[in-house]
């Protein structure tokens, strides 16, 4: 399932849905309980999401290294080739050398290019699971606040009221 929608969906229960008594919202702790159980249920999904990034930026990688290597093979292969006339080898070496210059960058590129967007879909990820516990630490906070108002309120009538025989 979606993180946001499930944050959303925790968010709208605690903060609209549950009723206030007394300035404060019960929760219904099981609901409460289910929908933050759906929520870890979630965040290995988000975690394989990245990893799969992680592993198309590896083939991103190994492709711009096959090219590279391909490259590199077909300058020396022409270079060979040519060997016979001086000026030819000259030029063959100056065009490879421009070859693997250029694979080279492109594959610098391409590694690059790739770093970044893992970069950025990792930090997105991890922007998103540090706000998700956000909200699942303040619901427990919350969750434990009205816990503790309740027993203090149900021990303050309990004191007031005359032992029954």
């Amino acid at each position: 399932m979606d993180i946001e929608f499930l944050i959303e969906r925790l968010e709208r229960y605690i903060l609209q849905e549950s009723p206030k008594f007394f300035g404060n919202r019960l929760v219904n702790e099981d609901e409460a309980r289910n929908q933050l159980s759906q929520l870890h249920e979630a965040v290995p999904e988000q975690v394989e999401q990245a990893r799969e990034l992680v592993e198309q930026r590896d083939a991103v990688l190994a492709q711009a290294k096959r090219e590279a290597e391909r490259i590199v093979a077909s300058a020396r292969a022409e270079a060979q080739q040519v060997i016979k006339d001086h000026q030819v080898v000259k030029d063959a070496r100056r065009q490879a050398e421009i070859l693997l210059h250029n694979a080279e960058r492109e594959a610098s590129r391409l590694q690059s290019d790739a770093d970044e967007y893992v970069f950025n879909a990792l930090s997105q990820l991890q922007g998103e699971l540090t706000r998700i516990l956000r909200v699942v630490e303040n619901g427990l906070q919350k969750l434990e606040t009205d816990r503790e108002r309740a027993l203090q309120e149900q021990n303050r009538a309990n004191t007031k009221r005359p032992p029954q025989e």
